[in-house]
């Protein structure tokens, strides 16, 4: 199981370098893209707010929060995603911290949005973003 690594820090850096977290993504993995989002539209009680890509519906639960069903039959059923500000220096102060995170790559489909993914301990997909 990977551990992060506990630097010693003064108060002052834990504000520094916390994540500034701008949007955190609940994301449900879907077989059958169609159904899963009726579903979820039913469970809501309303249609999704928006499909920014032709794969993704998405609801806004509240600010910052979002909530989406994918077209995307992978094994795992559930992702976080988190969008930073700072996604280079998350990248860096996470790697000092002994976490292993790929480059980040742009996404399909966006000009400026940029994707690093990992697992959590446990081997749960965890993504950061940053961009639009």
């Amino acid at each position: 199981m990977e551990r992060l690594k506990k630097p010693v820090v003064t108060p002052k850096q834990q504000l520094e370098d916390r994540m500034k977290v701008a949007q955190v993504f609940l994301s449900i993995n879907a077989k059958d893209f169609d159904a899963q989002s009726a579903w979820w539209a039913t469970f809501l009680g309303r249609r999704w707010d928006r499909r920014p890509m032709p794969t993704c519906h998405e609801w806004d639960l509240r600010d910052g929060v979002l909530f989406q069903v994918l077209d995307n039959n992978d094994s795992s059923t559930t992702a976080i995603s988190i969008m930073v500000t700072d996604l280079d220096d998350q990248i860096a102060r996470l790697g000092q911290a002994g976490v292993a995170i790929d480059e980040p790559e742009l996404v399909p489909g966006f000009d400026q949005l940029r994707l690093c993914s990992f697992k959590d301990p446990e081997g749960n997909p965890v993504s950061l973003l940053e961009g639009h």
